[in-house]
Formats: structure tokens, sequence, C-alpha cells
């Protein structure tokens, strides 16, 4: 289970996200077509994702998932060239 610390790394590695993509979260919302108020709460570390949102999410913001768990401190190494 991700810790509170856990979840607010990770909504303000999406923010940044976002930002360098010039997203508003209106229009990310619009590209996930879910609500502006759960991008909100996301970003602010109040909401977790389930693992098929978060592949969905890190797609449109073009982040790879190792720089994701690596930023967050996954103790685990993410294998990329599995077969």
């Amino acid at each position: 289970m991700p810790t509170q610390a856990d979840k607010e790394c990770f909504g303000r590695l999406i923010h940044d996200a976002r930002k360098r993509q010039h997203l508003t979260q209106e229009k990310l919302a619009e590209r996930m077509n879910c609500s502006l108020r759960w991008i909100n709460r996301i970003e602010r570390g109040e909401s977790s994702l389930n693992w098929k949102d978060t592949v969905f999410l890190l797609a449109i913001l073009e982040l790879p998932p190792e720089k994701v768990a690596e930023e967050v401190g996954l103790g685990a190494p993410i294998l990329t060239d599995r077969k």
C-alpha cells in the first residue's frame, strides 16, 4: 500500500509532467476520460490509482515507469527488457 508521502510524491511528479506537456488539468481529465476533480486529487496526493489508470496516465504524460519508480523511491528495480 502506498504511504501518504508516496502519493504526494507521485502527485508532484504527475503535476510537473503535465506542466511540461503544456496540459491543463481539464485537458488531462478529458484525455483520461475522468473528472477534473479526480486529476486534482491525484496531484494533491489525495487519491490512488489502479494499475490500468496509472499506465494510461504515464503514457499520456510520456513518463517512463522506471523514472516514476525511481522518483517515488521504490526499492525494486523495474525490468524494461522482459520478454
